[in-house]
């Protein structure tokens, strides 16, 4: 039987609405409803659609079972979630070597929390995604906004070859622009967290919008026109 543990919390909070309209519906295909209208898009949809089919294969043989990524990510997701909402957590055991190294970052240190598995759109693009975590320095010489996106890895030396999440970055980046004009995003960040090792990747936001611009284009250049 596995211990359990109960991870410790931070002390932030939670500060943009809801996008008005907006339902984030979970399960296997991850929908977005505008409005009572079904976005036709995901982000996750748009980057991987040319994706190889041995790479498709590779990412289903590894998805389920105790060791699955789909459990390690939907745990962690969730404690990093709870950590930075100041919310109680238990999970099992078995998670500690990324956990701890995870919360130990100082980028989750010092900071307030301006909107965390936050729920976003592209009402021209319509697509639709969500961000893992928004964060904004207590310090107020420190003028950073953080947009980041966690990836979880199962070896150590998973966290050296990942790559970061530029072109997805990205897309949140243009959606909190359309959404939030005021925002200003300065810093983009991919928290690669895997076994005793956490590491932090930080993207050129020029590049990251061309990535992700140049994603959408041959994306939608193979849907058809209605």
């Amino acid at each position: 039987m596995p211990r359990l543990q109960r991870v410790r919390k931070s002390f932030v909070r939670q500060l943009l609405d809801p996008v008005p309209g907006l339902e984030f519906h979970g399960g296997h295909h991850h929908r977005y409803r505008l409005n009572g209208e079904w976005l036709p898009y995901n982000v996750s949809t748009v980057l991987s659609w040319d994706m190889s089919p041995a790479q498709r294969a590779a990412i289903e043989r590894t998805k389920e079972g105790p060791d699955g990524w789909e459990i390690r990510g939907r745990t962690l997701h969730r404690v990093l979630e709870r950590h930075l909402l100041n919310e109680p957590d238990i999970v099992d055991d078995r998670w500690t070597p990324w956990i701890e190294p995870l919360l130990d970052q100082p980028l989750f240190k010092g900071v307030e929390v301006l909107a965390v598995e936050y729920p976003i759109c592209d009402k021209i693009k319509r697509v639709g995604g969500s961000l893992d975590f928004l964060l904004r320095p207590t310090d107020p010489d420190d003028n950073r906004v953080i947009l980041g996106d966690l990836k979880t890895v199962s070896s150590k030396k998973g966290v050296s070859s990942r790559k970061p999440a530029t072109a997805q970055l990205a897309a949140y980046q243009s959606m909190l622009a359309s959404l939030h004009p005021r925002l200003m995003i300065t810093d983009l960040v991919t928290v690669v967290c895997g076994p005793e090792r956490t590491r932090i990747i930080n993207s050129d936001a020029e590049t990251a919008w061309q990535q992700w611009e140049e994603a959408w284009g041959r994306f939608h250049a193979t849907q058809p026109d209605f």
